[in-house]
């Protein structure tokens, strides 16, 4: 049994590493035969080449810290130099705007740093409503969605599910509320920043939703990837390099190789829809792949991976443990539920169709969310950070 064991650990072992370092190689071949510079690319996978080390911790969306104090940031920070050098856009000034310590807590990434030419007055008006909603989802929601976590341990159909679709809202709550966060303390000193997020869960499809979510992410990858690899290969190969690389630049296992694959090809078939003017295929189409998606990204353990896409049906246990749980963790779970859901509600409306949070911006709406956020903040565990020191 125990060489059995054994065999099963080291097949695992080989598995998470040698598949990614292929697939990194194949990129790189690609990359060569289109004669680009590699120091741009060097910089993007240079996380990649501090998680095969052990240096950084795969970003699967719960805390990804680095265990050397002198790789804080890394992964935004030089994501921030490579494409700025790809852009040719590099200098002094930009090298210090993006040193920004609180850009390198959880990003965005720094594709541009501006200073804003509003009047103090003007800015705190209209940035002092981010800051309170960035507050709301991460300090007031995202702690108390911790105590599910315990549901990626279960490996039966449900549960998988379940944590998936809770998983996801947890990570959109912290990932997007420090981003916004972020958002409006630098637009409040001055600084005007990328918004990394724009209300993806109204999108319809897929594409949409990429446009939404971790925007500076996505506009790195396409000057990095897609625009030169589609110089050269068909569409469908430079969405593969896209997915691949960001799968990459998350952590080289097993789990980041299926979700890049999985979403490049959710992606294409997305594409292959609109097309055909087959628009309502599209959106269950975009709820498989966020659930299916973030159930791939959540878990990097290997063999626990694999018994989940065996999808075994053991009940509606997972379901009745939650309903057990602290009435705080079930009230963050509502809350979340519903900030999703008027997203998706007054997008409809053509005052709210600039996909920035404008409803959420409304005075009456922020005094509400403020005033929820202070009185959840008194009773919580405290924050959690999802990106922090990576």
């Amino acid at each position: 049994m125990g060489a059995l064991l054994n065999d099963q650990y080291t097949f695992e072992l080989l598995l998470s590493l040698l598949i990614p370092l292929l697939v990194c190689s194949c990129l790189v071949f690609a990359l060569e035969r289109i004669s680009l510079s590699p120091l741009p690319y060097l910089l993007f996978f240079s996380i990649s080449i501090t998680s095969i080390l052990g240096l950084t911790k795969t970003l699967t969306g719960s805390h990804a810290a680095a265990t050397n104090i002198y790789l804080y940031g890394l992964s935004f920070y030089s994501a921030s130099l490579a494409y700025l050098l790809k852009n040719k856009k590099l200098s002094i000034q930009e090298i210090f705007h993006i040193s920004n310590p609180l850009l390198l807590i959880t990003g965005p990434i720094a594709i541009f740093v501006k200073n804003s030419k509003r009047s103090i007055s003007k800015r705190i008006k209209y940035y002092f409503p981010f800051i309170v909603l960035g507050l709301f989802l991460s300090q007031a929601i995202a702690p108390n969605l911790v105590g599910t976590f315990f549901l990626i341990e279960k490996t039966d159909a449900i549960s998988s599910l379940v944590f998936a679709m809770i998983f996801e809202l947890f990570v959109y709550a912290n990932f997007c509320g420090l981003s916004l966060l972020i958002y409006g303390i630098s637009g409040v000193m001055g600084f005007k920043i990328p918004l990394n997020f724009k209300q993806p869960f109204s999108s319809t499809n897929i594409i949409d939703f990429w446009k939404g979510w971790h925007r500076t992410l996505s506009i790195v990858l396409k000057g990095l990837f897609y625009l030169p690899l589609k110089k050269r290969f068909p569409t469908e190969i430079a969405l593969l390099g896209v997915y691949i690389s960001s799968a990459m630049w998350h952590g080289v296992s097993f789990n980041f190789l299926l979700w890049g694959l999985f979403h490049s090809l959710m992606f294409i078939l997305t594409l292959w829809l609109l097309r055909r003017k087959m628009h309502l295929i599209t959106f269950p189409l975009l709820i498989f792949s966020i659930i299916f998606g973030r159930l791939l990204f959540a878990d990097s353990d290997t063999s626990r991976l694999i018994s989940k896409l065996a999808f075994p049906y053991d009940g509606f246990s997972s379901i009745t443990l939650l309903l057990n749980m602290p009435r705080m963790t079930l009230l963050s779970i509502f809350l979340i539920f519903t900030f999703v859901l008027c997203e998706i509600i007054f997008q409809k409306y053509s005052l709210f169709r600039a996909r920035n949070y404008k409803f959420y911006r409304l005075p009456i709406v922020s005094c509400i969310l403020l005033i929820l956020t202070l009185a959840m903040i008194s009773v919580s565990d405290g924050s959690y950070a999802v990106y922090g020191q990576r």
